[in-house]
């Protein structure tokens, strides 16, 4: 399996147009509404996976499991979440 396989890509579609998300943007590309609040909703997960590794990064491990265990919870299919709560929670000992 290809790494980037591993998290689709951002998609939200307007839901006045129906047209997806511009990626960069996240607006609509065609009435140009704001959908970031639409995607932080739709993605909540990821953006919890963000701030788990952040965590990580500054050593704080009780702090990335909470955000890795609610990230699986709105995303359970989220596998590199998935992967890093159980390397967590090894050195946790949980």
């Amino acid at each position: 399996m290809n790494p980037d396989d591993a998290v689709p890509p951002i998609e939200v579609p307007c839901p006045q147009c129906a047209v997806p998300a511009d990626p960069e943007s996240l607006r609509c590309p065609s009435c140009r509404e704001d959908l970031v609040a639409l995607v932080r909703l739709r993605y909540a997960g990821r953006i919890d996976y963000n701030e788990a590794l952040d965590a990580v990064r500054e050593g704080d491990d009780p702090t990335a499991r909470v955000l890795l265990r609610r990230a699986l919870q709105a995303e359970p299919g989220l596998r590199p979440a998935r992967e890093l709560l159980d390397a967590v929670e090894a050195r946790l000992g949980a």
